[in-house]
């Protein structure tokens, strides 16, 4: 039973609080996406109001990542009290995490899928839930971590062959 104990402490002490993991993948898909989009305006000079241009995508990545941010938030603030809300949470997030799955580039999924790790008790000072609540918490984590990924690397490529062309 110690090993066991140990290897579960060691794994769920790599999992930062739910106010750094919320506002970390807010910051890599939203905020980073806002800026990347904002300095080909400015240093590539890049029109900001061609179809699909940086001010459109500036204007629907930030719509789309606050209001995710905040729905996340304020749910997750008012279900994380009770244990019984916060199973139902994690799995309503869970499932909105990979529902928005076609809409990775707004920061959404990563937003709901860290607040579904949180209220199943994924991040650090939480017990985890066990069940649906707990693999759908899993499932959150892991579009939680590769949402910034797939964001940031999709945007630097474009960059890329921007610059490169």
């Amino acid at each position: 039973m110690t090993a066991i104990t140990k290897i579960t402490n060691a794994v769920r002490g790599r999992v930062p609080s739910a106010p750094v993991l919320i506002s970390g993948v807010y910051g890599l898909c939203v905020l980073a996406i806002i800026a990347i989009a904002a300095s080909s305006i400015l240093v590539m000079g890049e029109d900001p109001f061609r179809s699909d241009g940086p001010a459109e995508e500036i204007v629907s990545i930030g719509v789309a990542g606050t209001t995710a941010l905040v729905i996340g938030v304020l749910a997750g603030l008012a279900l994380v009290r009770s244990p019984g809300r916060a199973r139902v949470g994690a799995i309503v997030f869970g499932a909105l995490a990979i529902i928005t799955l076609p809409f990775f580039w707004s920061g959404a999924p990563g937003i709901f899928g860290a607040v579904a790790a949180w209220l199943a008790g994924l991040t650090r000072g939480r017990r985890p839930l066990h069940g649906a609540p707990g693999v759908l918490g899993v499932i959150g984590l892991c579009v939680a971590i590769l949402n910034p990924i797939v964001s940031l690397g999709g945007e630097l490529l474009h960059l890329l062959i921007v610059f490169v062309s």
